[in-house]
């Protein structure tokens, strides 16, 4: 099981883990004494703490045996007892890893990707994965740290014709990709049509979830010895400056991560 794997890791950091579940505390005793799980599983048979969080799945009529059952999800408490973040999935086969929620929660973990490093004229980048083995159903991160050039402004999202920066994947039946959520951007206006767009011009940070699909290929795949799979891509980009933009970029890169069985 992935938490207890890291469950060393996240303590060191200060951090706790506790899981929530339906079952009754005769079964989850079973269950946490067969896979040796060391931090603590709470019963909610009766709803109450997922009815006080509002995440009650009601998709089914009461009666049904997947009645009541929340998304797969995690919650991020401060000391308090406070939501600070939460991170959830619409589909219970997709799970957020620790490693990427640990990520972006400021609170990285060991077993990260070994960072790879390009340059060009317009900026410096660092790319690294949040996990360097993967399991079908797994949700991990891409992370691009990009360093604009001096006088360099790199093109964020707006209404405007500008290629806009961001991670483009190989196609695959295999890989599922997310929506990236940008950092905040700066207006400036941009010669020679003086339009005024978003830029990035200090070093910022985009994070790019991919999840390995759950099929019949994946799962085959991932039980053979040294399974592994590559993501390949390009980091798509525009640059300008205070006077012209230059011509849209690409920057190949690439991942080869362990696949292992989900389970």
């Amino acid at each position: 099981m992935e938490l207890q794997a890291r469950y060393g890791e996240f303590r060191k950091l200060g951090l706790g883990i506790a899981a929530l579940t339906y079952d009754p505390p005769a079964a989850i005793q079973k269950f946490a004494e067969e896979r040796k799980i060391e931090f603590p599983i709470l019963s909610d048979g009766d709803h109450g703490i997922v009815l006080r969080y509002g995440i009650l799945n009601r998709q089914f009529e009461p009666g049904h045996r997947n009645y009541g059952i929340p998304h797969p999800g995690t919650f991020i408490l401060n000391r308090e007892g406070r939501v600070v973040a939460r991170y959830f999935e619409e589909e219970f086969q997709y799970r957020n890893t620790s490693a990427s929620i640990a990520l972006k929660i400021g609170q990285p973990i060991a077993g990260m990707g070994a960072p790879s490093r390009q340059s060009t004229a317009h900026l410096d980048l660092t790319a690294f994965v949040s996990d360097q083995t993967v399991a079908p159903g797994h949700r991990f991160s891409i992370v691009l740290d990009i360093v604009p050039r001096s006088g360099m402004r790199i093109v964020a999202p707006g209404q405007h014709s500008y290629r806009v920066v961001g991670l483009t994947l190989d196609a695959s039946d295999n890989v599922r990709t997310y929506p990236v959520s940008y950092p905040r951007s700066t207006e400036v206006s941009v010669a020679p049509r003086n339009e005024r767009i978003g830029v990035y011009a200090q070093p910022f940070r985009l994070v790019q979830d991919v999840a390995i699909v759950v099929n019949d290929e994946m799962r085959k795949v991932s039980k053979q010895p040294g399974a592994s799979v590559t993501l390949k891509g390009v980091l798509e980009y525009q640059a300008c400056t205070d006077k012209s933009c230059d011509p849209p970029q690409q920057v190949p890169l690439s991942w080869m991560l362990a696949l292992k069985p989900l389970g």
